[in-house]
Formats: C-alpha cells, sequence, structure tokens
C-alpha cells in the first residue's frame, strides 16, 4: 500500500485542498453542482468541517458499502456535534436506553436483529397495507379540493409518511405532528450542527419520544395485534439470545424515524423536480404509467437521503488515496447515483431514463433500507392520486422554496403550489 496521506499534509492549493476548503456539509444550495465537479477531479477529499473524508464516485461508495469486514457502520448516527455530558447524564438519570441496532451495527449482530425485523419488514408484508395507504393518500388529496394554494408540504407530504408509519405500528391515537417533531429533533441532534443550547433544551423532548417508543411495546404485551411491535415480541420469543427487549425497545424508536422521514422528503424533493418541468408532469397526467419510473428516476436524481457514514477497521486505499484505520468516511449517495459511469447525464432529470431504479438512495450491500417498498409504494400513490386531481398543478414562483438540510437528509421545508389553472 502507497504511504498513507495525512489530512495536514495536503498542499494548499491543489484541487484536494480546494474541495475539502469549499465542500459546505450541512448547505444544499449548490451541492449537486459542487458533487458533479469532484468526481471528475477529486472522487475523495478530506472535509475539516467534520473530519471526514468525502466519497463521491459510485464505485469507490459501492465498495464501501458492501465490505463490511474492513469498514464499520457503526458511525451512520453518530452525533456530528458531541453530546454535552451533561445531557447524556441527564438521559441516563432518566431511563434513557436507546442502542444503536440495524443501520449503526456490524455482523454479528446486525445479522441477528435483521433476522427478526426482516420477518414484518419484506415486500410481501408490506405490500399488504396497500389498500389503507391509499385510502390515506386520497384523503388528504380530498382535504386539498377547491383551494386555490397550499403548501404541499404542510397539506401531504409531512403528515402522510407519518401516518403510514403508524400503520405499521398499529397506532391509531396520536398526532403525526407531533411524532414529525421529534424525529427532526433527532435528526438534528444526530446528523446536524446544533449549539450546545438546543442540544440541552432538547432532553425532555428526547425522553418523551423514547418513552412512547417503550410505552407502545409494554402496550403490546398485554394486547398483541398484527403490527410490527407484536411481531418482534413474538419474533423475540422472551429470549435475550434472540433479540432483547432493550433492543426491540430501539427498534420501534427507530422505526419512528426511519418510515417516514426519508419518504416526507423525498416526495417532496421529487414533486418539486416535477413541477419545476410542467412537461413532466403533464406527461404523467396524459400517461400514468409514466410514475412508477418517475418515482425511481426521482430517487436517483434528487434523494432525500444525501449521504451515509463508515469508519475504516483496518488500513485502506480507496480512489487512489491510501488512509489509515480509524478514517471516518461521508458516503455521497447524492453523487453516486448521478455518476456518469452508469448514468449518462446523470444531472438531468429524465422521467423515462430506463435504468433509473439503479440508484443508491436506499443504500447497498447488508444494510439496503428494507423500507423501501413502502417508500416507493407512497410516493408512486401521491403521484398517481395528484395527477388525477389536479392535472393543472404549479409551483406559486414567487414564493422561494426553502430547501433546509443537515449532514445527511435534504428536502423542502415549504412548497407552495397553485392546484388549479
Amino acid at each position: 500500500m502507497a504511504t498513507q496521506l495525512d489530512p495536514a499534509a495536503i498542499p494548499v492549493g491543489c484541487p484536494m485542498h480546494a474541495a475539502g476548503e469549499r465542500f459546505q456539509p450541512f448547505e444544499h444550495d449548490g451541492m449537486f453542482e459542487q458533487l458533479a465537479e469532484y468526481r471528475k477531479d477529486v472522487p475523495i477529499f478530506y472535509a475539516p468541517q467534520i473530519d471526514y473524508w468525502v466519497v463521491s464516485r459510485r464505485e469507490d461508495v459501492i465498495s464501501v458499502l458492501r465490505d463490511h469486514e474492513r469498514f464499520s457502520a457503526s458511525v451512520a448516527t453518530q452525533a456530528v456535534v458531541p453530546w454535552p455530558p451533561e445531557l447524556l447524564q441527564f438521559l441516563a438519570d432518566n431511563g434513557f436506553t436507546n442502542e444503536s441496532v440495524q443501520v449503526a451495527c456490524d455482523p454479528p449482530r446486525h445479522s441477528r436483529v435483521r433476522s427478526h425485523v426482516q420477518g414484518f419488514l419484506n415486500p410481501k408484508k408490506l405490500q399488504s397495507f396497500e389498500a389503507e395507504v391509499r385510502q390515506l393518500v386520497q384523503s388528504y388529496v380530498e382535504a386539498m379540493k377547491g383551494k386555490d394554494t397550499v403548501d404541499l408540504v404542510d397539506a401531504l407530504t409531512y403528515e402522510l409518511p407519518a401516518m403510514t408509519a403508524f400503520l405499521l405500528l398499529g397506532v391509531k391515537d396520536i398526532d403525526p405532528r407531533r411524532i414529525k417533531a421529534w424525529t427532526e429533533l433527532r435528526v438534528k441532534l444526530m446528523h446536524g450542527f446544533p449549539t450546545r443550547e438546543e442540544q440541552m433544551s432538547a432532553g425532555d423532548d428526547l425522553l418523551d419520544f423514547w418513552r412512547f417508543s417503550c410505552d407502545l411495546v409494554e402496550q403490546r404485551k398485554q394486547n398483541p395485534g398484527d403490527d410490527y411491535p407484536s411481531w418482534l415480541l413474538a419474533s423475540r420469543g422472551g429470549d435475550d439470545e434472540k433479540l432483547t427487549e432493550n433492543e426491540l425497545k430501539s427498534l420501534v424508536f427507530a422505526l419512528l424515524l426511519a418510515a417516514h422521514e426519508t419518504t416526507s422528503n423525498a416526495s417532496a424533493n421529487i414533486i418539486l423536480e416535477l413541477l419545476r418541468r410542467p412537461d413532466d408532469w403533464a406527461a404523467l397526467v396524459a400517461d400514468p404509467s409514466l410514475i412508477p419510473n418517475a418515482v425511481e428516476e426521482g430517487f436517483r436524481f434528487c434523494s432525500s437521503v444525501v449521504s451515509w457514514r463508515r469508519v475504516a477497521k483496518e488500513d485502506f486505499e480507496l480512489g487512489g488515496v491510501s488512509l489509515p484505520a480509524g478514517t471516518k468516511l461521508l458516503l455521497s449517495l447524492a453523487s453516486a447515483s448521478r455518476d456518469e459511469s452508469v448514468h449518462e447525464n446523470g444531472d438531468v432529470f429524465d422521467i423515462r431514463r430506463k435504468n433509473a431504479r439503479s440508484h443508491l438512495a436506499f443504500g447497498n450491500g447488508i444494510h439496503f433500507c428494507m423500507g423501501a417498498p413502502i417508500a416507493r409504494m407512497q410516493v408512486r400513490m401521491m403521484l398517481e392520486e395528484l395527477t388525477k386531481a389536479f392535472p393543472d398543478m404549479s409551483l406559486v414562483n414567487d414564493d422561494p422554496v426553502e430547501i433546509v438540510g443537515v449532514l445527511t437528509f435534504r428536502g423542502p421545508s415549504r412548497l407552495p403550489v397553485r392546484l388549479y389553472a
């Protein structure tokens, strides 16, 4: 292996140094244009603001995601800004025992836990929720009818994925906005750049979120149903060697975020891109059979999950750079999904793209997202119902759309649209 590169030794003025200095990990304006430049010239570079090496080419990203022997997922949900000791002590004193499961753990634990989860989160089971998801989508679309303009995030994409998550959990009596507020808080604490004051003020809400998850599991012990926590309890069978109760509670806690935060942002991203191209929207109105591929192109072109993280277990070489064990990697899924080596004109949005589905929006390797089928279902149904109900829907061009983001997630906070011509 070649001599390992020390970030401090990268000379000022070289392309790698310039890329690291210019890269703004928490800013998404101009992100795709920057990444396209990096894919060609600096496929891997050091980002001093976050102490991660950014990987932009598809081949390199996939090689890391598939190599769990050399690269650990343990940092996937690690707080970018470490939590203050006082916050950690407060949470510990109040029974916050959440563990990293699934996305942030490695085999053999990952394999053991996933074997229980996939019994419920599999394509066949998730498909069984199709009729109920369709009814949810139709109810939100119906509530929009007759209005001139709406904020589509507020009217549809903010709540719907949370309501779908409730279907999986068997929950019917909680405000979806309460859950959304909790999960947005957790995303900011893990993947954002919060101030110390923001971190400390989040303690009570984080505890409330955890207690909600734990209470739900306790309820299912007494009254099991056909839902995710009930399935996990039955699969565990009281055997800690199969699945501990705390792992089970942590899985429920994780699902409340994973099952809707990504889909909420992704659906808004995709609708925004379609409305920016009125001819594409009109094409879906005229031919709904184009919608499934448009969904895949949306996931490829503007996924809500723009990056994921790994840490090296041993010395390695990637993109022509040799780095030591302990190196932290920020894998740019957004860049990899536009890589011209697989997607011709990758920075062009094309609803008829033949290989649109070969994106990395749901990851790759053993940590591939098991919720992908129901995410696809929700976005497809939103487009089917919206194009049918509002064929002339358009953006309110004089009301700017703010793209908000943290290190990992990206989506508009508002999406003002005019429903009728």
